[in-house]
């Protein structure tokens, strides 16, 4: 099995969340801004990452993140993001008293109707002011599934790639274990047909 990976991890959420913010902190772009400018359909990050621990071995991954408008009339692009994606990471910042529903519609087309699991995403709770944004304590039951992550990219920086490349970890572990099944199941299939 070769160790590098490649991964397609779309990051979605509430329009002005911190997702462009997040994004190119993960994939130490430059252009990192304070300044909200809302990103139109979707941006394309493409980076690698070195050492990603999988299995106890560590492996390079080529990532490319999508970066995804959170404004809904660039809902025609979803289909083309969605499409042989890995993960998905689901950013909220807490100012949007709704972020709980929208996260959920964001769950059932980027989640359940493409037959990935909980196991397949993460959601980052930004806080980009600085002020403690926690976990809320209560969350619907599709969602309460998925692994929670307060995050800041200045304060708690290092963390943030901690759990980032976690994330990555387990990814690659179900797309490792998943080739490994498909392996033992043509060695099956070819025994059965020799016999």
């Amino acid at each position: 099995m070769s160790n590098d990976e490649q991964l397609k991890i779309i990051v979605v959420g509430p329009i002005g969340s911190g997702k462009t913010t997040i994004s190119n902190f993960l994939a130490d772009a430059t252009e990192i801004s304070s300044e909200h400018r809302p990103t139109k359909g979707v941006r394309i990050l493409e980076f690698e990452i070195q050492s990603i621990n999988v299995r106890n071995k560590f492996v390079k991954a080529e990532i490319e993140l999508w970066d995804c408008s959170g404004d809904h009339r660039f809902e025609t692009c979803w289909p083309a993001v969605r499409d042989k994606s890995h993960g998905v990471i689901f950013v909220h910042n807490g100012k949007s008293q709704d972020y709980v529903r929208e996260l959920e519609q964001l769950y059932d087309y980027f989640v359940n109707q493409t037959g990935l699991g909980p196991t397949n995403c993460v959601i980052f709770h930004h806080d980009q002011d600085n002020i403690s944004v926690e976990i809320p304590k209560k969350m619907s039951p599709k969602l309460s599934r998925i692994s929670q992550v307060s995050c800041n990219t200045e304060e708690g920086a290092n963390k943030l790639k901690v759990d980032f490349q976690s994330f990555l970890g387990t990814l690659i572990s179900k797309l490792q274990e998943h080739t490994d099944q498909e392996e033992m199941s043509l060695m099956r299939d070819n025994i059965l047909f020799a016999a």
